[in-house]
């Protein structure tokens, strides 16, 4: 997958390092303009430039930047971070955390705990209420009893050591629907990139006892718990019982049941996360102009009926639609209005 993204010649966000307080590299980069959104990693997984490479998951994060100045690292154990780590607790995550929005200068910030490093973010915000100014949850629990379905899952988990490629392809399955094909391929490839099997392994051990209910009331940020409708994994009452216990939460609910985003979803989660932040209207990263051919989009006109109606070249419209796309995360016309709509633009 890197290969392939090097041979696309895409542009990578610079990779830049901070060194937690037990001596450990974290690997983390920032784009785009705006107030500061740190976005936690994907944990147990993780690869920055392995994301990147997948176009869903780039597209998310360009998305999230268009209206944020985004912060993302990889935790410790997986991508570019250092790899020789035993230590995956919640005190861990927390030293990897306070490296990077040290590292980074980042006085006060919006923080973006995802899945199930969720509670970490939770304690953080709740030890760190001067410096969290927004606390955004994705798929996410303060305990681990509340997850459903352990059965299955420690059945599937098994598999990490003892079958791992079983275990990767399974998973790459899981995430594209099981559909297979180039989805499910890119998927595997990204946790044979971000992981070792001994270090997923611990790493999921370390969620077996997460309790961090003591912290919801001490939340002092406004807090976004973003969920799905209808996960096999955390009913919706997980989310209804955290947000009833942070003094100024709310939820929205998401289509669908899959733990990630991306592929489904990924522009309702943008524009309730861009809403929540304050985020309403055009990004700022967008000219007047391509406000202007964005719009046309929305309206179903055709590059052609939008260079007769701005007097301007098919190959000037065409580039404006590129750009658009690059700076809102969106890859179609269909996705481009879903945008439109959500950002009040219309």
């Amino acid at each position: 997958m890197l290969s392939d993204m090097q041979g696309e010649g895409l542009q990578r966000p610079r990779i830049q390092y901070a060194w937690t307080s037990d001596g450990v590299a974290i690997a983390y980069w920032r784009i785009g303009d705006g107030p500061p959104l740190v976005h936690m990693p994907m944990f147990p997984l993780g690869h920055l430039l392995g994301e990147w490479g997948l176009p869903a998951v780039r597209g998310y994060f360009k998305g999230l930047a268009a209206g944020c100045a985004v912060t993302h690292y990889d935790g410790r154990g997986t991508g570019l971070s250092d790899r020789d780590v035993d230590d995956y607790s919640q005190e861990a995550k927390l030293r990897d955390l306070s490296a990077v929005v040290d590292g980074a200068s980042l006085a006060t910030f919006a923080l973006l705990g995802f899945g199930h490093i969720g509670a970490a973010a939770i304690q953080y915000a709740a030890l760190h209420p001067d410096r969290v100014s927004h606390l955004i949850l994705w798929h996410a629990y303060a305990r681990s009893s509340d997850v459903t379905s352990l059965s299955r899952i420690t059945a599937v988990r098994s598999l990490i050591e003892r079958d791992w490629g079983t275990y990767t392809e399974l998973e790459g399955y899981r995430v594209s629907g099981w559909q297979g094909g180039e989805s499910a391929r890119a998927y595997t490839e990204f946790i044979r990139e971000s992981v070792t099997p001994h270090v997923l392994a611990l790493a999921y051990e370390s969620l077996s006892s997460v309790d961090v209910t003591e912290f919801l009331p001490k939340v002092r940020a406004p807090t976004l718990i973003l969920s799905r409708e209808a996960s096999d994994v955390l009913p919706i009452s997980v989310a209804n019982g955290m947000a009833s216990a942070i003094p100024d939460a709310r939820v929205v609910f998401l289509r669908g049941s899959g733990a990630n985003p991306f592929l489904d979803v990924r522009q309702e989660f943008i524009a309730a996360v861009r809403d929540f932040l304050g985020g309403s209207g055009p990004p700022s990263t967008l000219t007047p102009r391509e406000v202007e051919v964005l719009l046309l989009i929305a309206a179903g006109r055709s590059n052609s009926e939008i260079s007769t109606e701005l007097t301007l070249s098919v190959r000037t419209v065409a580039r404006h639609v590129t750009n658009i796309y690059a700076k809102i995360g969106v890859q179609n016309r269909s996705e481009a209005t879903a945008f439109a709509i959500h950002h009040h633009l219309l």
